[in-house]
């Protein structure tokens, strides 16, 4: 059961519906179908999620990864605002390419593969120190992250080397959260090891 400090409890990971989409879940800077900007990866040449995939899902979670990261965060900084939380993406959107919609199955379930976390160094969550951390320790698990206007991804990508930044030319310009999307590989979208963060998400 969640609570108004911690909607986010660990037992996310057990799949929903797929008409049951929290507000707490959704990923509400794409929520809107005016909005192109699913929080892809522009440059990245490889194939990407065909829209229509998360359409025929009976069931969804949040891969099990992600849900690590956002327990530590919440651990680290248990007064941080969560407004611009977010992992799945809401229906109009399941018909497009993103890693925000449960397109990799596993069995009956789609697993969302995308986290936003909400930039709030107010309150002890610097999306620039998560960014950093993440980058720095080269975590296997990441295929890119978005922040401030900059993508990084864990492989060479758009003439940047692996884990270099570059511009990102979406819409949204991630200033409110930091986009996190990890590989579809079910060990590594599933693992539970804990990220190398700091003891402190103040930037």
């Amino acid at each position: 059961m969640s609570d108004q400090n911690n909607p986010f409890p660990e037992t996310e990971a057990a799949p929903r519906p797929a008409t049951d989409i929290p507000d707490s879940e959704l990923a509400k800077e794409i929520s809107k179908a005016s909005d192109e900007d699913l929080h892809g990866d522009p440059d990245d040449p490889s194939p990407q999620p065909s829209p229509g995939e998360a359409t025929s899902i009976s069931a969804w979670r949040v891969a099990k990864s992600l849900l690590t990261l956002r327990s530590q965060v919440n651990s680290l900084a248990p007064s941080r605002l969560k407004k611009s939380d977010g992992t799945i993406g809401d229906p109009s959107h399941q018909s497009r390419a993103s890693d925000h919609n449960p397109w990799v199955k596993d069995g009956t379930a789609g697993v969302v593969t995308a986290m936003d976390i909400t930039h709030d160094p107010d309150h002890g969550c610097s999306a620039e120190a998560i960014a950093n951390a993440i980058t720095q320790a080269r975590d296997s698990r990441v295929k890119y992250i978005i922040w401030n206007r900059k993508i990084a991804s864990s492989s060479a990508v758009g003439g940047a080397p692996a884990w270099g930044w570059r511009n990102y030319s979406g819409r949204n310009g991630h200033t409110h959260h930091i986009h996190v999307s990890v590989k579809p590989e079910k060990a590594t979208y599933d693992s539970e090891t804990a990220w190398n963060l700091p003891p402190s998400l103040t930037a």
